[in-house]
């Protein structure tokens, strides 16, 4: 096996769907035993979920892509919708189907020349970096009750519901959940393993409290109160709920 120096596989969130970052010369082995690593603690919270796979990677044939596309389907339920290039686009045309050489280029005649041109930066990238800018996140309102059987996911930030999520209901976020209203039903922050994510509500009576790959249940016979705001994090590597008094 090749030697890897930098993380085998990412998983990102971007506005258009979430995001599996294969590195460049990694083997077919390792982006597979990548995966299973990364998805260990995550759960079944993503299954369903429509993706992308970014190919930074150059050496795993159309076989072995097909068998990343079936690990991820089958044993995680992750739909892949398209592969996209280093450059966050859909693949181009096969090399055969683009004139490589200015050789081959001058020769063809006018009309069927074909140009490649110089990369555009990628979508994704900060060309300018400044440290003094505070951090913006990216945020998705709910601007209404959740009911039994809707499932919202948002996995580029954090979320906002502006009502109750019910029981029976779910919510994912990759950032923070804040719920301004009644929390009945499932909440997963940090989906993507960020563990300093938290919840708020204003009322916290779920089903189920997850953050990154820490899972809790409140206790039996707890009842809503009226206008109490709680606030879910992690603390010693567990799930504690605590009156919220700031972060």
């Amino acid at each position: 096996m090749k030697n890897v120096s930098h993380p085998i596989v990412e998983l990102k969130g971007f506005r258009d769907s979430l995001r599996l970052i294969i590195a460049p010369d990694a083997s077919i082995e390792q982006v597979e035993l990548a995966i299973k690593k990364r998805m260990a603690n995550l759960g079944y919270s993503l299954a369903g979920t429509t993706m992308n796979i970014d190919i930074r990677n150059e050496t795993l044939s159309d076989e072995e892509m097909n068998r990343v596309k079936m690990l991820l389907h089958e044993t995680y339920g992750l739909e892949v919708e398209r592969l996209l290039d280093g450059m966050g686009r859909e693949n181009e045309p096969a090399d055969n189907e683009i004139h490589e050489t200015v050789a081959d280029w001058a020769n063809e005649p006018t009309p069927n020349r074909k140009i490649r041109g110089a990369p555009a930066l990628h979508r994704e990238e900060n060309v300018i970096k400044n440290n003094f800018l505070p951090k913006i996140e990216e945020v998705r309102y709910i601007r209404h009750t959740l009911r039994s059987g809707q499932v919202e996911r948002f996995l580029e930030g954090n979320m906002i519901v502006l009502g109750d999520v019910n029981p029976g209901a779910e919510v994912i976020a990759t950032g923070d959940i804040i719920v301004l209203g009644v929390l009945r039903g499932v909440a997963h922050a940090g989906a993507l393993g960020d563990t300093s994510s938290v919840i708020i509500a204003l009322n916290l009576v779920p089903t189920q409290l997850r953050i990154g790959q820490f899972i809790t249940r409140p206790p039996s016979g707890r009842q809503a109160s009226r206008q109490k705001v709680e606030i879910a994090r992690i603390r010693e590597k567990a799930i504690i709920v605590e009156d919220y008094s700031g972060l």
